[in-house]
């Protein structure tokens, strides 16, 4: 824990020891940024020889050498994330565009999109080394790697550079969990739960408004134009978090686990290789089983690595508990049900004027796309709000039982316009306002302290692993049934259904955060 001085060392503005590693924090901290809120949520301690006096902020707190105000953090934190989402967003429309561009080659730029997305798992994996080097050093080092790649992609002539900028990109996924991190360390948790919410909901876009800008450019002024915006983006992010975030202290104690790291990493890439492209390899192909089973046996390795390590990513008795496992297994399932539905299914459905609903594109963008993206964005800052209240655990499952909700109507009355409207809105709603933002906080609050960032690490590839799952098991299903019939729909609406439904069951295990316990004298 914590070496006290004199208690009255406590009111002064000295450098503190913390005896995990040697850092340092000012001790001025211990009267802000709210004494109001350390009084009431810190107890007092007594030293044999001292007079009483206020604990510092947690372990989790200690790890800056300054201070910063919560508008500076936000404001840092927001501009990061947005400068990802620009890079995963925009694109999308853009890629007939770049397509054309780049010598037609359809394939190639798919593969480009294929390794930004395995480029973010590796670099969620390897998070931990922030804990190491520093959280805003890590951040920094995302955002220059990102504006690197969006000059690249500017430049490209031909498919490899692009891929290669593609790559870089992709590093910038660690700016949600990192930014949640940041958060929790800088902040009350009375302000803790409204800024993840808030930081949710620039996750989540501003209701398209970056893709239809995105498709506009592309249409008047090519698409380079685009990834010049994002660079641009990315210089002004990078020079803001340089100057808002304080520096943080390294904690030189901690070595990597690079073994373990890598493992890890290899194992996450090759379940992603295989769950990505089961449905077109197919699921008995070679090479799908391959890469599903070399995943498997690097994932178990992992386990092996980290029982031999000196300093492990994570002691293994923490991925048996129930603090960390059944908490991945909620985005796995209910990530796939909800992007299998809203990114394959209900497109072909809603679109389809033989069984479906017969809309057109723009019909369906306007009562289906742009509803669930305003909705989104509204709940997730009412998310955060409520977990203030309800709990984080709570929230969680005040989410995954509406969501459960919401795809059993979708399954049941799936050829009534209105209903698929109304439960297609609220199922990501539920699920990304409410029970993604607790997913997000409990990843922050449930992680081992003697590795802040694996669970939050882990969290960003659970979802990134059922995203691929929900779309792979949608193509399989409807390649199976046949598309052109009701139940071939109807059937794997219920399958994601049963997703979503294991998604409630594995909530259901995931225990409360453990409030701060009193220090004995």
């Amino acid at each position: 824990m914590v070496r006290y001085g004199r208690a009255s060392g406590c009111a002064r503005n000295r450098m503190t020891k913390t005896s995990r590693g040697g850092g340092a924090y000012p001790a001025a901290w211990h009267r802000g940024p709210s004494s109001r809120w350390r009084a009431t949520h810190y107890p007092l301690i007594t030293k044999p020889g001292s007079r009483l006096c206020r604990a510092p902020y947690p372990e989790a707190m200690m790890n800056t050498t300054g201070r910063v105000s919560p508008a500076s953090l936000l404001t840092a934190l927001i501009l990061a994330i947005t400068a990802f989402q620009l890079a995963l967003s925009m694109t999308i429309p853009a890629l007939p565009a770049i397509i054309a561009g780049l010598g037609g080659d359809t394939g190639a730029i798919g593969l480009a999109q294929a390794l930004f997305a395995l480029a973010g798992a590796v670099a969620t994996v390897f998070l931990p080394l922030s804990d190491r080097f520093g959280r805003r050093r890590y951040l920094i080092a995302a955002l220059v790697a990102g504006g690197l790649g969006a000059l690249l992609c500017a430049l490209a002539t031909e498919p490899g550079l692009f891929t290669a900028g593609r790559v870089l990109q992709g590093f910038g996924v660690v700016a949600l969990p990192l930014s949640n991190i940041l958060t929790h360390q800088n902040l009350p948790p009375a302000r803790f739960g409204r800024a993840l919410g808030l930081l949710s909901m620039v996750n989540l876009g501003v209701s398209g408004a970056d893709a239809l800008l995105a498709g506009w450019l592309a249409d008047t002024y090519g698409h380079r134009i685009i990834f010049w915006i994002m660079l641009g983006f990315q210089v002004v992010t990078a020079a803001a978090v340089t100057r808002l975030l304080p520096a943080d202290a390294p904690d030189r104690s901690r070595r990597p686990d690079w073994p373990g790291m890598v493992v890890l990493a290899l194992g996450v890439v090759a379940l992603l290789v295989g769950i990505s492209n089961g449905s077109t390899w197919g699921w008995t192909s070679p090479a799908t089983l391959g890469a599903l089973a070399g995943g498997l046996v690097l994932l178990t390795a992992f386990v092996v690595v980290e029982k031999r390590a000196a300093r492990p990513m994570v002691p293994v008795g923490r991925l048996r508990s129930r603090r960390t496992w059944p908490l991945l297994l909620v985005p796995i399932f209910a990530m796939g049900a909800l992007f299998g539905l809203t990114v394959f299914v209900l497109p072909l459905y809603g679109q389809n004027a033989q069984i479906g609903l017969g809309m057109s594109a723009l019909t369906f963008a306007a009562l289906i796309s742009v509803p669930s993206s305003v909705l989104n964005c509204v709940c997730a800052p009412i998310g955060g709000a409520l977990a203030l209240r309800l709990g984080w655990r709570r929230l969680l499952l005040l989410g995954m039982g509406g969501m459960v909700a919401g795809m059993i109507a979708l399954t049941a009355f799936l050829p009534v316009t209105w209903i698929v409207v109304a439960a297609a809105a609220c199922v990501g709603a539920l699920f990304f306002g409410f029970a993604g933002t607790a997913a997000n906080g409990l990843a922050v609050l449930l992680s081992p302290r003697e590795s802040a960032s694996f669970l939050p690490a882990m969290m960003s590839c659970a979802f990134s692993i059922g995203a691929a799952l929900g779309v792979s098991v949608s193509v399989s299903m409807l390649t199976l049934l046949g598309s052109a019939t009701q139940g071939a729909f109807t059937a794997t609406v219920g399958v994601l259904t049963a997703m979503s439904v294991l998604a409630m069951l594995a909530a259901v295990l995931v225990p409360s955060p453990v409030p701060a316990e009193r220090v004995p004298a």
